[in-house]
């Protein structure tokens, strides 16, 4: 089964990335993060910071997480995950409340191709 790959950019609150960066190192994201996998199938792999922009535009942002799902269908448990509004409520304090970039993503060799029929 292929494997789809989620990634959610956002900024992180001024003056809180070495925090965040504690907490994301904490024993209780960990524990988390790994019952949010057990609750929805959804992976946590790592959040990654920017450590070079394309630009200064909006959507380029401060951090961004990366997480594997076994299925588009993974997305629906996220509504009733307990352990989802656990980890946003912790995560509050840090990041900017503002609506985030998310991308879903899948190896180049696995993505389906369309192409124009021959006439």
């Amino acid at each position: 089964m292929p494997k789809i790959y989620w990634m959610s950019g956002y900024n992180i609150r001024e003056g809180m990335v070495k925090k965040y960066q504690t907490f994301l190192k904490s024993k209780t994201f960990k524990k988390l993060s790994a019952d949010f996998e057990k609750e929805t199938g959804i992976k946590y792999l790592a959040t990654y910071g920017t450590i070079l922009p394309s630009s200064l535009e909006e959507g380029d942002y401060m951090a961004y997480d990366l997480m594997e799902m076994p299925n588009h269908a993974a997305l629906d448990k996220i509504r009733n995950s307990k352990t989802g509004d656990k980890l946003w409520e912790l995560s509050y304090k840090y990041v900017e409340p503002t609506p985030v970039k998310s991308v879903l993503l899948r190896l180049m060799n696995e993505v389906k191709v369309g192409y124009e029929p021959e006439k």
